[in-house]
């Protein structure tokens, strides 16, 4: 998006074909909330930003005087201008080299694959969704209850279980996105599981897999935390600190998880990597192993993000949750450190600043939740407004913000800030499917000003 405000003396336009490493981009030519750049202006140090940019965007503005270039000497000098590392046949430094030597991801390859076309509405398929959730819920309660007393998992119920999920996303996934939202401090663990779950077979949607390898992914996510059911249940609880002792034997749950899949069905192995894994870090410093993750399958550095966002986003008897914005700010800022880069950007662009399920402020001081949104426009969702402007509730009226951003008279509707779930009493627990579904939309006309 071209910006009036921006002082461009000091920046020049350039195809974003031409970033290269070093360069610190100030401006791009659409808004940055519907990036996964989660600051307004960076300096480019990967590859895999080099390829979101391109990916996203036609031009860029850069800064010129090399103030801002990463230690780079001349990211213009010619002879670099339209070089493509990736290209030459000889080993170049740094990321170059290491990015050569590593198998092409599910992100590099994702347009070698067909897009999963939608065949629902969104208020088409949210009671579809609500049933399976709910069918969802009772099924992880009995393989927790299993895992707990039997040391081990019907895989034949996770597995119907993943399937019905994984129909209800190809159809339209942001039902099952928003049912997501809705959580419980007391059933953190069962919710935790169910929700990375339906995280990561959304993620595999996006990725473009095919059915039966959003499954398998669906199944990863879904056991990666099993082994915390087989840690005492007093210290799943404890509020207070934990002493060392305690912090060891919490962090031996994906030891546990893995024993848990030996014990269970021959079936349930081949999610072990992903269970043992999840919590290995880029930088060696993760548990149990220290591994670099680098090495490890990719369904595990999948999970390890996946898992470490529902977790911030979800309230804790330990730790305050935080909104999704903020969660996706903290992986962005430790990609590259405690997770894969490529897959972080991907997965903060498949959620966006507004993932369905948020509450939200508008600037009209009315307060709304997000229904679902536009992967080419995620910050400008579709929203149901449920309390006015004086903070009374009202009946819900939906708002697609799409098409008010193209009139330019409706900003006062426009998101103003992101809230957590229970501000001002509002908790999507408490929230009616059948009130959403009968919410009348607020066309253009209402409005416009008289």
């Amino acid at each position: 998006m071209d910006n009036k405000f921006l002082d461009k003396s000091t920046y020049i336009r350039i195809p974003a074909s031409d970033v290269k490493v070093g360069m610190f981009v100030a401006e791009l030519d659409r808004p940055w909330l519907g990036t996964p750049f989660l600051t307004q202006g960076f300096s480019v140090s990967t590859p895999s930003e080099i390829k979101k940019l391109r990916e996203l965007c036609s031009f860029v503005y850069v800064e010129k005087e090399g103030r801002l270039w990463s230690g780079k000497r001349d990211p213009f000098a010619k002879t670099n201008l339209h070089t493509n590392a990736f290209a030459s046949g000889k080993p170049q430094p740094g990321i170059f080299s290491q990015a050569q030597e590593r198998k092409p991801t599910l992100v590099a390859t994702i347009n070698e694959r067909s897009v999963h076309v939608l065949s629902s509405t969104f208020f088409e398929e949210l009671p579809q969704a609500l049933r399976i959730y709910k069918a969802a819920r009772n099924s992880m309660a009995q393989l927790l209850i299993q895992a707990r007393s039997e040391n081990k998992i019907d895989m034949s119920q996770a597995r119907k279980m993943v399937s019905a999920l994984v129909r209800s996303v190809l159809r339209h996934p942001d039902p099952l996105m928003w049912l997501t939202h809705s959580k419980d401090k007391d059933a953190y663990l069962l919710e935790h599981c169910l929700h990375v779950c339906i995280l990561a077979v959304n993620f595999g949607r996006v990725l473009r897999l095919e059915a039966k390898d959003m499954l398998k992914l669906g199944l990863h996510g879904l056991l990666a935390d099993f082994g915390m059911i087989r840690l005492p249940l007093e210290l799943l609880r404890k509020v207070e600190k934990l002493t060392p002792e305690e912090v060891e034997l919490v962090d031996s749950h994906p030891l546990l998880g893995r024993n848990l899949l030996m014990n269970s069905e021959e079936g349930a192995r081949f999610a072990s990597d992903a269970v043992i894994n999840h919590h290995e870090r880029l930088d060696q410093k993760g548990y149990p192993r220290g591994l670099n993750a680098k090495t490890l399958p990719q369904f595990s550095r999948m999970i390890s993000i996946i898992d470490a966002y529902d977790a911030m986003t979800s309230p804790r008897v330990y730790a305050e949750e935080k909104s999704p914005l903020q969660a996706l700010q903290q992986i962005y800022g430790n990609r590259g450190k405690q997770f894969d880069e490529e897959f972080a950007l991907e997965f903060i662009h498949t959620i966006g600043p507004y993932p369905p399920g948020t509450l939200v402020e508008l600037k009209n001081a009315s307060v709304a939740v997000v229904l679902t949104s536009d992967p080419k426009k995620r910050q400008l969702p579709m929203v149901a407004v449920l309390l006015s402007s004086d903070k009374k509730p009202q009946q819900p009226a939906v708002i697609d913000l799409r098409e008010l951003d193209q009139t330019n008279d409706s900003h006062e509707f426009m998101i103003q800030r992101v809230l957590r779930n229970g501000d001002y009493g509002v908790s999507l627990m408490d929230l009616r499917v059948e009130t959403l579904l009968t919410a009348d939309p607020i066309t253009e006309a209402q409005t416009s000003p008289e």
